[in-house]
């Protein structure tokens, strides 16, 4: 691959979705839902992983206090069991949860958004093994639930298995034809992995036609800005940029990557601006402090020049040493 793929596949693979309401089963307590699987379809609860939202710390605190109480006086009830998982998951307290999910698997069978749910515990648990395991077992029972395999998609990428997932955002789109997040992964696939510069740009463009101007997700405008940047397309490339650090204020990516746009265009004036902006946010990023000291050079700013590049040095040995 070449370099420039390896570089946007890296911000890409930061991007794998943790912020799905998830439950699930984990260690000895899995058997307690393998005997307990569902045998025929039930209706899918909730939305997909990308238009999923997290409420602030205080609200799950809330919520976790409150389930509490009502299971002092239900102590078997699968539903209460079941949102107390979710928001235990919420919290970033996936073991917890996965516990609480093994409880209610044992009082009712899982549906598909609950074994879905278990998966995306193994996520945040960095165990892509019983993700995917317990995926695949969920889209061989709900092969037409979308989310499944949008979220069996994501976890195939993880893991570099980029023609397994290729074929599940395509079987998404097959049930949700406007499934942003599907078409935008599609064209990171075209883009990276199968060489499709011509694909990857048309499905990158529709994703941000599709994002519409009351979009808050910054991330179609990020993967085109960054599409046309790494094809040496920069001042086409600034728009998007711009569009998307306009969404995200303190998105260090679209800070970054609209800089080095702004540089790569001959406007080493603006780009100082966003590089200083990203390097605010991302202190200890050596590869904001390197490009920064690119853009002081272009600029003629010699001596900063040469700080941002001392900057860049130490923190890639600090990194290397760790």
């Amino acid at each position: 691959m070449s370099k420039i793929g390896m570089e946007t596949m890296r911000r890409f693979c930061i991007r794998l979705d943790r912020c799905a309401i998830a439950g699930g089963i984990l260690g000895v307590a899995s058997a307690g839902l393998l005997g307990q699987m569902p045998t025929k379809d039930a209706q899918l609860a909730g939305a997909t992983m990308a238009s999923e939202q997290e409420p602030a710390s205080a609200s799950l605190a809330g919520l976790e206090a409150g389930l509490r109480l009502d299971l002092e006086a239900h102590p078997d009830s699968a539903p209460l069991l079941y949102q107390l998982g979710q928001v235990l998951r919420l919290e970033n307290r996936p073991r917890e949860s996965l516990e609480i999910y093994t409880q209610a698997a044992r009082l009712q069978k899982p549906d598909a958004e609950q074994l879905r749910s278990a998966a995306l515990n193994y996520v945040l648990l960095d165990d892509y093994k019983d993700a995917i395991h317990w995926l695949e077992v969920a889209a061989s029972l709900y092969p037409h639930q979308a989310d499944i395999l949008y979220s069996l998609g994501r976890c195939y990428y993880s893991q570099s298995r980029f023609h397994d997932a290729e074929t599940m955002f395509l079987a998404v789109l097959q049930i949700e034809p406007k499934h942003l997040k599907a078409e935008e992964n599609l064209g990171l696939i075209y883009g990276l992995v199968d060489n499709q510069p011509e694909q990857a740009e048309a499905a990158l463009r529709k994703t941000v036609e599709w994002a519409g101007d009351g979009t808050k997700d910054e991330w179609p405008f990020l993967d085109l800005g960054n599409f046309l940047l790494d094809h040496g397309r920069a001042a086409e490339a600034v728009p998007f940029l711009e569009r998307a650090a306009s969404i995200a204020a303190r998105c260090v990516a679209c800070h970054e990557q609209l800089g080095r746009a702004f540089v790569a265009a001959k406007n080493a004036t603006s780009g100082i601006k966003e590089l200083e902006i990203a390097s605010q946010l991302a202190p200890d990023n050596p590869q904001i402090h390197f490009e920064l000291g690119r853009a002081y050079r272009e600029a003629g700013a010699l001596d900063k020049s040469r700080a941002e590049f001392q900057r860049s040095q130490l923190l890639y040995g600090q990194h290397s040493s760790n």
